[in-house]
């Protein structure tokens, strides 16, 4: 005799009696519906989890696009200032007289030398109302003086973009030779003679 055939042996001798069968059919109905029961109670409620979490997540979309937008509101509320400011340096006149008087004065204030400064103008843009206007500027100065006019072009009445800064030493202390090429515009009307 094998050793797992006397369990077996065992559970078909106790299967003869009409007892037991009825019992485990009892207990075979019984986990049957238990399981149906828990299927028909859990159905509904995986239901209403999924739209629990449907929900969950409109909220959070909600919140995110609103938490987006006041963040766009107070950036437009931060720029819009600044853009009026330089609408207002776009549109202003860029005659060589003003900008060489505005650089010397601002030069003057940070303790920078002008050492030499000459105009080239660029070639406008078929259709383009405006004509680009070079200035190289030779500077000498310290390296915070230099750093305080380049970061204070800004502020002139005009709009001024650097295109071009090279630093080399002077030889002498902590004096540099900065060479900016600086690029501005100014309405084509003006520029004809």
């Amino acid at each position: 005799m094998k050793p797992w055939s006397a369990p077996l042996s065992s559970l078909g001798y106790g299967l003869r009696s009409a007892a037991v069968r009825r019992s485990l059919w009892v207990l075979l109905a019984t986990g049957l519906g238990c399981l149906l029961l828990a299927l028909i109670w859990w159905l509904p409620l995986q239901g209403e989890q999924r739209e629990l979490a449907r929900q969950l997540d409109t909220r959070r979309l909600a919140v995110v696009r609103a938490e987006r937008l006041r963040l766009a509101l107070q950036a437009q509320a931060h720029v819009l200032p600044q853009l009026t400011a330089l609408e207002q340096k776009l549109r202003a006149r860029a005659a060589q007289a003003d900008l060489v008087q505005g650089i010397a004065r601002l030069a003057a204030r940070r303790g920078v030398r002008v050492v030499s400064q000459s105009f080239d103008e660029g070639r406008p843009q078929p259709g383009a109302s405006t004509q680009p206007l070079y200035l190289e500027l030779g500077l000498a100065g310290d390296y915070a003086a230099l750093r305080r006019f380049t970061g204070d072009l800004a502020d002139l009445p005009v709009w001024i973009e650097i295109v071009e800064e090279r630093l080399e030493s002077a030889g002498r202390g902590a004096t540099l030779q900065a060479q900016l090429r600086l690029l501005t515009y100014r309405n084509l009307r003006e520029a004809q003679p």
